[in-house]
């Protein structure tokens, strides 16, 4: 329903869902649910800032019951929402680095890929680079990082990860009124 525009019915049917859930005390299904839900339905409709602690207990629960892939999934979004609830940069740059440990604890470092291009745009942001060029990782101090840039990226065919680099990057050049690189 969220798809198609119908946002209202789409909110109703997903507290349904919860709903129905919390009454069967399934809390081991959280991580599962609420990704699609948060991001399909619920942020469009709601407060994002109303969002960011139902999607980290949903992490914790999904960790709680061994469903490592979509906690990780959990930890995403979370951070992706604490960054476009203008959370506090510094703030967001440590639940980056704790989740990442946890990701890393889990083996989850596929999925956790998706954040880089989150973690560079804060550190640009942050003053940590030269210039705001996401495609290069300059700001990641990470040997590794650079297998996570643009043309790798695009060997790999890792479409969301590419997403992600372009809306980054166009974010962060919007910022620095640097049209050129927004187009690219």
């Amino acid at each position: 329903l969220s798809r198609i525009g119908d946002v209202h019915n789409a909110y109703k049917y997903g507290n349904f869902a919860l709903d129905i859930m919390r009454r069967m005390h399934a809390r081991e299904k959280y991580c599962r649910i609420y990704p699609i839900l948060f991001s399909s339905v619920f942020l469009r409709s709601n407060r994002m800032h109303s969002c960011l602690d139902t999607v980290l207990e949903a992490h914790r629960e999904g960790l709680k019951a061994g469903d490592v892939s979509y906690a990780t999934l959990c930890a995403v979004l979370y951070c992706f929402i604490a960054f476009r609830c203008k959370k506090k940069l510094a703030l967001v740059k440590q639940d980056l680095i704790d989740l990442g440990k946890e990701a890393k604890v889990y083996r989850q470092e596929s999925l956790w890929n998706l954040v880089y291009p989150l973690e560079q745009a804060i550190l640009i942001l942050m003053g940590h680079a030269d210039r705001p060029n996401l495609l290069d990782f300059d700001a990641i101090p990470d040997e590794s990082s650079d297998r996570h840039n643009m043309t790798n990226a695009k060997l790999a065919n890792a479409d969301r990860l590419l997403v992600f680099l372009y809306y980054f990057q166009v974010l962060v050049a919007y910022i620095f009124d640097d049209i050129e690189l927004a187009i690219k």
